[in-house]
């Protein structure tokens, strides 16, 4: 009977020894993925908070004016049947020289306020270039754009 030579059996063990290694790793990922699927993130978790009552007697200070909440500015561009711009401040009827009075006047009282711009599809694209680079030069810190959801068919 003859004995197997080193070489052979170390070459063949060098290449099996990897294998089962690779299984479990595998295994290993495969069982993670599948257990934090079903999980919640902790930080969507309903949390229930007692009632509490608080009362004091002590006079609280008023904001600084930094803390004061910042107001949103609604501008509303849209043309008539004539092809006129229609500009409405705040839900309000303006014209481009009250436009520009009243913006100047908000910016001196708080430049933090957000523009919104709501601009229709028909309105040309100088005529709202024209309110955005004015709230601009007011230095309004916040100017956006709103965004319409499309009409279910």
């Amino acid at each position: 009977m003859r004995i197997p030579s080193q070489r052979l059996r170390r070459g063949s063990l060098d290449n099996e020894s990897m294998t089962p290694m690779i299984d479990v790793v595998f295994l290993l990922l495969i069982f993670f993925v599948v257990a934090s699927i079903g999980q919640k993130p902790d930080a969507l978790l309903p949390a229930v908070m007692a009632p509490g009552v608080t009362e004091t007697d002590i006079e609280l200070p008023p904001p600084d004016a930094d803390q004061l909440p910042v107001t949103d500015i609604q501008i509303r561009l849209s043309q008539s049947a004539e092809r006129q711009l229609l500009i409405e401040l705040n839900d309000r009827r303006v014209t481009g020289a009250e436009l520009r009075q009243r913006l100047k006047l908000l910016s001196d009282q708080d430049p933090r306020s957000r523009i919104i711009l709501d601009v229709r599809d028909e309105v040309l694209v100088q005529q709202f270039i024209t309110v955005y680079e004015f709230c601009q030069t007011l230095a309004f810190e916040s100017i956006s754009f709103a965004v319409h959801q499309p009409e279910p068919a």
